[in-house]
């Protein structure tokens, strides 16, 4: 067994002090292997050995620089700065990073593999980082439970985890996997305050986490931040919706994404009608929130409610689908944020992904069955009134 795998093994077992004996052997044979070393640096902490883990840390982050990892030179900073906020040299050396990074990347962005820092110009992005902490989560561990309060932000600058989110039928599902440079947690930063996935680790990661408070303070210097941060979250809220609806769970992330272009977010006022019954087939529409009252009119004209749906229910796919007129009108209840699809994106989509055509026919049968039953029982209604006059 290799002086990495005895290691691996007596961490495993809690043994601290041999597995800093492995690592140490391990890293004099290969000293290229900066996660090895960075377990030295690790362990020396876990131990109380402050000065000696800083000390290692340092020459990690200079490799990383050196090899050109920004990111995991920045994420070993942030870590020295954790066990010692006085070191006032550390933060210079990141300054001097970030200014020599920008200038060998020009004219390309040096985080442009980062969403959420590829819009920032350099003091903005100096700014982002200043506010960062960095944390370690082992594999299968949980970063963030969905419910649970928090309205950080966080970037992977190491590792690979899984964003877990429940179906409307109460089942957890992998949403998506995130790796390096994705980010992740701006749903309770713009809306409740709640995480609103769970995410896991798949492997030991590295986590850069930003605070509300520390965001808060960026955007009063930096405006554009919020503006920077605001499109991705939207963008990353309609593709956790698609991901969750039954008409579109069983694509994969790319055809999800595919999907997701044709959509158009439209906002509706209170009490506007969408569409009358008896027009041609149009858009089919999802409710990303709010409420939209489905009606049909009986032959003395009285509205009757067919039914209420509420975010991520899906409706007007009757008339497109089946090329017919549409059988109900539909209306908002209260102020709604509407996803609509086209007639024609709508084919588009359905003759790139068939599966979705067989889901939404056997939902839509079920409901023009209902809706025939309800057009029916309102005639008879009437001529039994008729009879009675």
């Amino acid at each position: 067994m290799s002086f990495k795998e005895e290691a691996l093994r007596a961490i495993s077992k809690g043994e601290w002090n041999k597995a800093l004996d492995h690592f140490q052997k391990h890293c004099s044979r290969e000293p290229g292997d900066l996660r090895s070393r960075q377990k030295v640096a690790e362990l020396l902490e876990r131990l109380g050995r402050r000065e000696e883990a800083i000390q290692e840390y340092r020459k990690i982050a200079e490799r990383y620089a050196e090899e050109g990892f920004l990111l995991q030179a920045i994420s070993v900073n942030k870590i020295i700065l954790r066990i010692n906020p006085s070191l006032k040299d550390v933060n210079n050396r990141l300054a001097q990073l970030y200014s020599e990074k920008y200038q060998e990347a020009r004219p390309a962005h040096p985080f442009s593999q980062i969403p959420l820092f590829s819009e920032l110009q350099e003091q903005e992005l100096q700014s982002m980082i200043s506010q960062v902490g960095a944390k370690t989560f082992q594999k299968e561990e949980i970063i963030c439970q969905d419910g649970a309060p928090g309205d950080s932000l966080m970037v992977i600058s190491r590792g690979e985890v899984g964003i877990l989110k429940q179906t409307p039928k109460g089942q957890e599902r992998l949403v998506r996997k995130l790796k390096e440079g994705s980010f992740f947690g701006e749903f309770g930063f713009f809306t409740d305050h709640k995480r609103h996935a769970t995410v896991k680790a798949i492997t030991e990661c590295e986590i850069f986490e930003i605070s509300r408070e520390g965001l808060n303070e960026i955007i009063r210097t930096h405006p554009r931040i919020h503006e920077v941060l605001y499109d991705l979250y939207k963008h990353r809220v309609l593709d956790l919706f698609l991901s969750v609806s039954p008409l579109f769970a069983s694509l994969s992330n790319l055809e999800r994404d595919e999907v997701f272009k044709r959509f158009r977010l439209v906002p509706v006022p209170e009490e506007t009608l969408i569409f009358n019954g008896g027009e041609p087939p149009g858009s089919l529409y999802l409710i990303k929130n709010g409420e939209v009252e489905i009606f049909i009119r009986n032959p003395r004209r009285e509205k009757v409610v067919l039914s209420i749906l509420t975010g991520g229910d899906f409706f007007g796919e009757i008339g497109p689908l089946f090329n017919k007129p549409r059988m109900a009108s539909a209306k908002t209840v209260q102020p709604s944020e509407l996803l609509e699809l086209t007639k024609k994106d709508l084919e588009a989509c359905l003759l790139q992904f068939p599966q979705i055509r067989e889901t939404l026919k056997e939902i839509s049968v079920k409901r023009l069955t209902r809706m025939n039953l309800e057009i029916f029982s309102q005639k008879n209604t009437e001529k039994v009134r008729e009879a009675m006059v």
